[in-house]
């Protein structure tokens, strides 16, 4: 039975020590350090069930403060593994010719040029391989190994803001609940700040009517608990009690005691608490910090953004957005690049369309017509392509006009004979009226009145010798063309009457030659003789 209690007694410590948890909490975050031993799934997710992750070492700050938390614990040159968040995913390969051999951060935080290996992590691409670090070393080696195996763990906790412990002007104390933690801490746990949301109760030595609760909330520019304090304060406030409830620096005169901060800090509203005037000046902010009253805040630069823990910046990969319209992008550490398709170029970062059309790309006669990313050329009217040059049509091929046609570079003309002129269309040949009119009055002058002048349209009205003898000559020329027109008309009658003459007379001499044909036959007829005769009746008489 003693055996038995004994075994039970062992039992209840052991666990009591299994679950037993550190913490520490700086400007920004909380960190804590589980002595269960689980697989690195499980710690992962008991991490992530309170708010947190896996730890990441991404620089030497980071290791300095699981250097502080397992020294806090007891844990330091004792022959510990601790699981870290770091993770060679399933289906991935490692790789050596990267930092982190080819394993991520399950927090999301960036690849880090940092690493710790204490030999190059086994190389395969089927299995999931976990980090762990040793405690047995000083500088905490980085060991890959399978997930299965058991393992202490730390995770990590991120909070908007922090709160610095309660001031107390008496004997008193208080415990706090923290968001992440299942257990409450009491007031010398070695909590340095309290994350926002922290619940405190607080409990007085002489006067229990100055019980009381407060949570740490954002008020204003400050992370301050909703009830400052200083708590338990009896009649008699002085300095050598609890430094008289001041954050930092405590003094009296005539009036009571009176809180004041250090150099680089100022008293908060309360009068009782002191901030930092640069939070920046030790941040872990990868990029930018800005300073708050409680702490300080982390910002990226363009082209990247905050990870979940958000103190890393990790590269924004803009290409998903289809940031390029349609173009080839190409995703760069904290940027990108556009790679314009052809007709187009890089205008700020941007593809615009290039104007071919404005550099006289197109062949003579051709005209050039842009569109987006491209541009096509085409002849101006009156060409035609030919072995991508514009050669002049030739209009005149398919007989466009009534009279003379000719052509011309990229059109044509037309023109009519003498007498006609072109009709109002451009192509048709109609009559000279004008000319007409000319040739009426001209003809009346020369066989109807021959005696008289008369001065047609084109002529001036001077009556000058030079003006009668262009009146003479025009007469000598419509006479020309009066003979040829009577020529032309009397020729072919003579020419038919001549035809019909020979065409008789041929006809004569050869009715002429058969009349003399005819007698020269009758005259050279043989007649038989009278015997043959004689013959012939004989022959009819014995017939008959």
């Amino acid at each position: 039975m003693l055996w038995t209690l004994i075994a039970l007694l062992c039992a209840l410590l052991a666990a009591e020590r299994a679950t037993c948890t550190t913490s520490k909490c700086t400007a920004n975050a909380c960190f804590t350090l589980h002595t269960e031993k689980v697989e690195f799934q499980k710690a992962n997710a008991n991490c992530y069930e309170n708010g947190g992750y896996l730890i990441s070492i991404r620089d030497n700050n980071d290791l300095e403060v699981v250097k502080s938390l397992l020294a806090l614990a007891g844990k330091l040159s004792v022959r510990e593994k601790v699981w870290i968040g770091l993770k060679l995913p399933k289906g991935s390969c490692v790789k050596s010719d990267e930092q982190l051999h080819g394993f991520r951060w399950i927090s999301g935080a960036p690849d880090s040029s940092y690493t710790n290996w204490r030999k190059e992590p086994k190389s395969t691409c089927t299995e999931e391989r976990c980090v762990s670090i040793s405690t047995s070393t000083e500088d905490l080696e980085w060991i890959d190994g399978s997930c299965k195996t058991h393992a202490l763990y730390m995770c990590v906790y991120y909070f908007r803001g922090m709160c610095k412990p309660l001031l107390f002007a008496g004997p008193g104390e208080v415990s706090y609940t923290i968001p992440f933690l299942k257990v409450p801490v009491k007031q010398h746990s070695g909590l340095d700040m309290l994350p926002h949301a922290t619940f405190a109760e607080i409990s007085c030595v002489y006067d229990s009517d100055m019980n009381t609760r407060s949570v740490c909330k954002e008020i204003g520019p400050h992370f301050v608990w909703e009830k400052p304090g200083p708590f338990c304060a009896s009649s008699q406030r002085v300095c050598e009690n609890r430094n008289g409830g001041c954050d930092q620096l405590c003094f009296e005169d005539n009036a009571g005691v009176r809180c004041e901060c250090k150099e680089d800090y100022y008293l908060g509203d309360d009068k009782v608490t002191c901030f930092l005037k640069d939070a920046c000046s030790n941040s872990p902010c990868d990029h930018k910090c800005t300073s708050k009253p409680t702490g300080f805040e982390c910002t990226c630069l363009e082209g990247f953004e905050l990870t979940e823990d958000n103190v890393s910046c990790k590269d924004v990969d803009e290409c998903t957005r289809d940031i390029c319209n349609g173009h080839t992008c190409h995703n760069k550490h904290g940027g990108y690049e556009c790679e314009c398709k052809k007709g187009y170029k890089d205008v700020d970062g941007l593809c615009e369309d290039i104007d071919e059309c404005a550099e006289s790309v197109c062949a003579h006669h051709a005209k050039c017509l842009n569109s987006e990313g491209s541009f096509s050329c085409y002849c101006s009217p009156g060409f035609r392509k030919h072995k991508e040059q514009c050669v002049d049509i030739d209009e005149c091929l398919t007989r466009p006009c009534e009279g003379i046609c000719s052509n011309t570079d990229g059109s044509y003309t037309c023109s009519c004979s003498p007498g006609l002129i072109l009709a109002e269309n451009g192509i048709g040949c109609v009559p000279d009226q004008e000319r007409e009119n000319n040739f009426e009055t001209l003809f009346t002058t020369r066989f109807d009145q021959p005696e008289k002048t008369t001065v047609t349209p084109r002529l001036g009205t001077n009556t000058t010798a030079e003006t009668h003898q262009s009146v003479r000559k025009d007469g000598s020329v419509f006479g020309s063309w009066v003979l040829v027109y009577a020529l032309s008309s009397v020729i072919p009658f003579l020419l038919l009457i001549t035809l019909t003459a020979v065409i008789a007379v041929h006809r004569w001499n050869r009715l002429r030659k058969d009349a003399k044909k005819k007698s020269v036959t009758a005259d050279s007829y043989c007649w038989v003789t009278s015997g043959y005769t004689n013959h012939l009746e004989t022959q009819r008489d014995r017939i008959y």
